[in-house]
């Protein structure tokens, strides 16, 4: 059953909710266009996501209780502490702009799910995002066409799709769960057709990408999701499988990946190596709080590192300014300290032990697979200083909340339940 009205006005509120959503999931859908898609109409959309989610909050009928906000409300305050602490202040502020908005939409987000239509309408457009980039990427690897520029594309030596870098088809194996949970709700035919288009367009482009973060984050993902959702039996089956897929790729060396597949063998090599060593060198320096969120841009310099650190033997720093230590761990640890790393663990730890008992629920599988390879990406290359990153994150944990709440018997109205500002009880 429905329960009562709690005496606030209806329908207004459930238009600031669908406008909330509605802004939110045209935003997400910029994301395949990448630098293609000015910020003058991105933005609009992501202020009008928290515009429409507080004007909700302030007139529409209460509903379950927005969680995690102890935790995101304690990383956010570390976060605004080592901003005053920086030795960068100046700096640390302007780069953190976009935090605040994250923020909001952490809460908004939690109240336009409302519904399991909502959520399912969420699970659509993340999916959606993934099958377009990698069709996108497809094209331009196959045909040298990109569907989203209509034109022509020159060739290149990695595929970026319409995405900024290389690296940032990162998002495609991220988002691939949320595509396979939308797609198996609707039915086995959908599943079918779905993975016949799909497949192909996210394995030619991941390989032309040539982004070894992009290939373990693709075998994290599956892997976790394997073994939430078919068990450990099938997912060592999987990994069988796997062995054997890549030994094929690597005899056909499709797209050049041989070479680029024997980088990992030379990881000292790698220009990661020196900036990992270098936010260790900032991390000695001021364990507690950091030297300052967003700041390693500005001890990655000779000037700096050259009489506090030693680099392996034959390795060759990067010669141009890396804003970001490529690696979400050593960021904390060198821009926040100890304190910084440790609201960090809380923030993404807490909504994961909310959900421990569900993990197998399919929803709940796709959002844990997803911020799985977040969190794998992250030790190789996400920072919280790009916009998208930062609103993935905290939409991916804003989900597992919501999904816990269900979980826990705090269950999601119909779309009409929502609309009349009910819960059902």
């Amino acid at each position: 059953m429905i329960a009562p009205d709690t005496g606030k006005r209806v329908g207004a509120p459930a238009i600031w909710r669908s406008l909330a959503e509605g802004c939110l999931l045209a935003y997400l859908l910029t994301l395949p266009g990448g630098m293609l898609v000015p910020g003058s109409v991105r933005t609009p959309l992501l202020y009008g996501v928290v515009i429409a989610g507080v004007l909700d909050a302030a007139v529409g009928p209460a509903r379950a209780r927005v969680r995690g906000l102890l935790s995101a409300g304690v990383f956010f305050g570390v976060h605004a502490l080592t901003i005053l602490t920086s030795e960068h202040p100046s700096l640390s502020l302007d780069l953190s702009r976009f935090m605040p908005v994250v923020a909001l939409v952490f809460v908004v987000a939690q109240r336009v799910l409302v519904s399991r239509g909502a959520t399912d309408r969420l699970f659509g457009c993340l999916g959606l995002i993934a099958a377009v980039v990698s069709i996108d990427g497809f094209c331009q690897a196959v045909f040298r066409w990109s569907p989203l520029l209509l034109s022509g594309v020159a060739a290149r030596d990695r595929l970026s799709a319409s995405l900024p870098h290389p690296n940032d088809l990162v998002v495609v194996p991220m988002l691939l769960p949320f595509a396979w949970e939308w797609l198996r709700a609707r039915g086995t035919r959908w599943l079918v057709v779905g993975t016949i288009v799909v497949a192909p367009a996210v394995l030619v482009s991941l390989l032309a990408s040539k982004s070894r973060n992009a290939w373990l984050t693709t075998l994290g993902v599956a892997g976790v999701w394997a073994l939430l959702v078919l068990g450990w039996r099938w997912t060592a089956g999987m990994g069988l499988a796997c062995v054997g897929a890549i030994g094929g790729l690597l005899a056909l060396d499709l797209f050049g990946v041989r070479d680029r597949a024997g980088d990992f063998l030379r990881l000292q090599q790698d220009g990661r190596v020196g900036l990992w060593i270098v936010a260790l060198a900032m991390f000695r320096e001021s364990p507690w709080l950091g030297k300052g969120v967003f700041t390693f841009g500005e001890y990655y310099r000779p000037s700096w590192y050259a009489f506090r650190v030693a680099f392996p033997q034959g390795y060759t720093p990067e010669a141009r300014i890396i804003p970001w230590a490529h690696n979400i761990v050593l960021e904390m640890l060198a821009e926040r300290g100890v304190v910084g790393l440790a609201s960090f663990l809380w923030l993404v730890g807490a909504p994961l032990l909310a959900v421990r008992r569900s993990l197998r629920e399919p929803r709940i599988a796709a959002v844990v697979s997803a911020l799985a390879g977040f969190l794998g990406a992250s030790l190789v290359d996400l920072t919280l200083m790009k916009d998208w990153v930062a609103l993935m994150l905290f939409l991916l944990l804003a989900m597992l909340w919501s999904l816990s709440g269900e979980a826990k018997g705090d269950a999601a109205p119909t779309d009409a339940g929502a609309a009349a500002g009910g819960k059902a009880v």
